[in-house]
């Protein structure tokens, strides 16, 4: 009984911890894209560096043949050393790894508003298909409080059957709020 009421005390102090006010904001500096089955094509356009482009899966992505993973790496002041984060994605399903991770992007990238990828409503396999990114801003709402600042890259690889199909490295810039 002890042990589940510490872990019900656990779960609220998480869920209270991530309503206090974020004192940083984020924004896209660069993103790049290589890959043929998985392949975002987007440009970040205007001030606020929103992004606009298109998704492409050329295949059905399903939990047997489809696997990601991510680094991240941290770059206070911008002269181009990154340093490796504790922050990562160890190697696991693409279904799962979007089921877990998409509640960080949920706010960005808005199902119906200004996006039509299918990975709010955790499809298994993913559907191939042309998805539309458009106006999407960096929203920090459900980002963990304390983040470091500065540059911040993360590299995703995924993989169909072990072999790398697409690798996504994001470089974002993160800044007290004022």
């Amino acid at each position: 009984m002890q042990t589940f009421k510490l872990y019900i005390l656990l779960t609220l102090l998480g869920n209270v911890y991530m309503l206090i006010p974020k004192t940083y904001e984020a924004r896209h500096v660069s993103w790049n894209s290589t890959g043929s089955i998985l392949d975002f094509r987007v440009r970040l356009l205007g001030r606020d560096r929103r992004v606009n482009g298109s998704l492409i899966i050329t295949e059905d992505m399903d939990n047997k043949h489809y696997t990601i993973s991510a680094q991240t790496f941290n770059d206070f002041d911008g002269s181009g050393s990154y340093k490796q984060t504790p922050y990562s994605i160890a190697e696991q399903s693409i279904c799962q790894a979007v089921r877990y991770f998409w509640i960080f992007f949920k706010n960005t990238f808005k199902y119906g508003v200004n996006t039509d990828c299918p990975f709010v409503l955790n499809p298994c396999p993913i559907p191939k298909g042309d998805y539309y990114i458009k106006d999407s801003v960096l929203k920090t709402d459900d980002w963990p409080v304390i983040m470091p600042r500065g540059f911040l890259k993360g590299v995703a690889t995924f993989k169909k059957d072990g072999e790398v199909i697409s690798i996504q490295e994001v470089v974002i810039h993160i800044v007290d709020r004022l």
